[in-house]
């Protein structure tokens, strides 16, 4: 079984540095010539299915690509983004101090805070486990577009990682990360986060903390 990840593709609020959660923002402009190139990306590979997350920017990304691909577009609400509650639309660097700051007053791990009507990085580990379990049994070739921070921890769950271990991981606007999946059940990474489709040039990248440029 083969199995690519792609994070959405660029948003206004990426490029700003705003934590988007739930919000349906949609791709900027930048974003959706990206979108189109990763749709060329894919050129000659055969995929059985395309999941995305249900949220905009996904949707945007993965519609060119399944397209192009010839497979209907699955959506998934469970793929979406953390949701950030009343923080959304905050700079991540806020929201970021925030949770340090609930964590140690709680004495609890960040990875546990939830924001005032969001989730915690734990619920969305949790919440991913229909998407998991899917890509566990399936014997098809799956592309699932979804976001920095989910696809961290879908990643992390993949390899038999910890919630600590989706830390480890950053995912560019439309990077790709290719995994095999093995006999014993185990996912081995072949590509990771590769933009290269885009050229030359700046691109966002984003996992569970934020936006790094």
């Amino acid at each position: 079984m083969r199995l690519y990840l792609v994070r959405h593709a660029q948003t206004s609020w990426n490029n700003s540095g705003r934590a988007q959660g739930h919000t349906n923002i949609s791709l900027d402009l930048e974003g959706l010539e990206q979108a189109r190139k990763l749709a060329l990306s894919f050129s000659g590979v055969l995929v059985d299915q395309v999941i995305s997350s249900d949220l905009a920017r996904s949707v945007e990304t993965a519609e060119p690509l399944a397209k192009s691909l010839g497979v209907s577009l699955k959506t998934c609400k469970e793929l979406r983004e953390r949701g950030f509650g009343e923080w959304e639309g905050l700079p991540f660097w806020d929201v970021n101090s925030r949770i340090q700051e609930r964590a140690l007053a709680a004495g609890i791990s960040p990875q546990e805070v939830r924001p005032p009507g969001g989730e915690s990085f734990l619920d969305v580990w949790n919440r991913l486990d229909p998407v998991y379990q899917l890509l566990q049994k399936t014997d098809d070739t799956v592309v699932v577009v979804s976001h920095g921070g989910a696809l961290s921890l879908l990643l992390a769950r993949l390899i038999k990682g910890t919630l600590d271990t989706s830390r480890a991981f950053r995912f560019a606007n439309t990077g790709v990360t290719e995994l095999e999946r093995r006999p014993e059940g185990l996912f081995l990474i072949t590509r990771y986060s590769d933009s290269a489709h885009l050229g030359s040039g700046t691109v966002l990248s984003g996992n569970i903390d934020g936006v790094t440029r």
